[in-house]
């Protein structure tokens, strides 16, 4: 006979399998009414979160792409070959205003070829609706969990428009809300790319928390990903820590004792100290 917290761990399954067949047709939904497609990526390390399934999708539909590298204040690289693009920081509300006129330029542009898409979010293919004054021009907003989706559209549109969270996916369907009499945008739910997502790799699990698509409470052995995230980083965690360290094992024994997370006996408690210190790493305390 199952038990409570089998059939607890059973039905989660369930809905992450059911969630994860839901977000992608949604994802293609926003591609496919969209005339230009921000795709939200972390200034950090874009070139591991670009969705390349999507991007060809986007293209071979012949939408507009434009790049946007979020959390930039994290980081003083600017060498990406990424076009074009915007660099942005949501936090400190850097880059918004450029951003706001590349895609009005770009809308303008899409106006003029005469190739946006007439299609009304809502309105059913083949339905009625209202003539308006203007053709709206839509905007898709797409990117992996937590890069910062919904709090960039807010700035964009000046108001807490839309919902915003610190766990990964918070959104739940896609939001349609307005940059400009005719310009809508729509933001979709993040994904992470069907062929980087696993529920027992750990290495996928890992590049997942260094990217933030995972959070640190969420993952089950938070030290294998912080080992990850060390092979590129190590430099960058000895100088936020102020320490030296040899490996990801004696970061945790040093901060473990350093913030007293200790079991008996005065052994450090190596989960929950690997946490805290992904939960900097994934709220942006330590620069790269």
């Amino acid at each position: 006979m199952a038990t409570k917290k089998q059939a607890r761990s059973t039905k989660r399954l369930k809905n992450i399998k059911k969630q994860r067949g839901k977000y992608p047709a949604l994802l293609n939904q926003v591609i496919e009414i969209s005339d230009i497609v921000l795709e939200i990526l972390d200034a950090r390390f874009p070139m591991e979160m670009k969705n390349k399934k999507i991007e060809k999708l986007v293209r071979d539909r012949n939408k507009k792409i434009i790049y946007v590298l979020n959390k930039s204040d994290l980081t003083r690289k600017r060498n990406h070959n990424l076009s074009p693009r915007v660099f942005v920081s949501c936090k400190n509300r850097e880059g918004i205003s450029e951003l706001r006129t590349k895609i009005k330029i770009e809308a303008k542009k899409i106006k003029k070829e005469g190739k946006y898409n007439r299609i009304n979010v809502g309105v059913p293919t083949g339905g009625t609706r209202t003539p308006n004054r203007y053709e709206r021009i839509n905007v898709g907003v797409i990117g992996y969990p937590n890069t910062g989706k919904s709090s960039l559209i807010n700035l964009l549109v000046g108001k807490a428009s839309a919902k915003t969270g610190s766990e990964a996916g918070f959104t739940k369907g896609i939001q349609k809300l307005k940059l400009s009499q005719d310009i809508h945008l729509l933001d979709s739910p993040g994904v992470i790319p069907s062929d980087e997502y696993s529920m027992t790799s750990k290495e996928k699990i890992a590049q997942q928390v260094k990217v933030g698509g995972r959070s640190h409470n969420q993952v089950k052995e938070p030290e294998l990903a912080l080992n990850e995230i060390m092979k590129s980083n190590k430099k960058d965690f000895e100088k936020f820590y102020k320490i030296e360290f040899n490996d990801a094992e004696d970061l945790i024994e040093k901060i473990g004792k350093k913030k007293g997370f200790l079991k008996k006996h005065g052994v450090v408690n190596s989960d929950q100290t690997a946490r805290a210190i992904l939960k900097d790493w994934q709220l942006g305390e330590i620069e790269t």
